[in-house]
């Protein structure tokens, strides 16, 4: 399972800073991941992609993760979603703009 990431960053530290806490938060959850690529989003200023592994999960723990991150998630065949552009979607991670889970 992959998951991108974007995330509101003036520079690759405070990604890797973002990271950090986020791993520390998934780890809270019962999930690890390894982190594949980060770069700068070339669609917008101050945005890096991440994209991460999951390495370490139940379907139970990604579900209460997944709650933990996000007030609602669009549901597509092979992928989930959830942004702060969506109409009621509340992101609780500061600095995350969107998150895709990928199966």
């Amino acid at each position: 399972m992959k998951f991108s990431l974007f995330i509101e960053a003036k520079n690759l530290e405070e990604t890797k800073k973002f990271l950090d806490d986020f791993h520390k938060f998934a780890d809270t959850q019962g999930c690890s991941f390894s982190v594949i690529n980060i770069e700068k989003y070339w669609k917008i200023d101050e945005m890096y992609s991440v994209s991460l592994e999951a390495e370490e999960f139940t379907q139970t723990n990604l579900k209460t993760m997944l709650n933990h991150i996000a007030s609602k998630w669009e549901e597509y065949p092979d992928e989930l979603l959830a942004s702060k552009t969506m109409d009621d979607c509340e992101i609780y991670i500061s600095n995350l703009y969107m998150i895709v889970v990928y199966f």
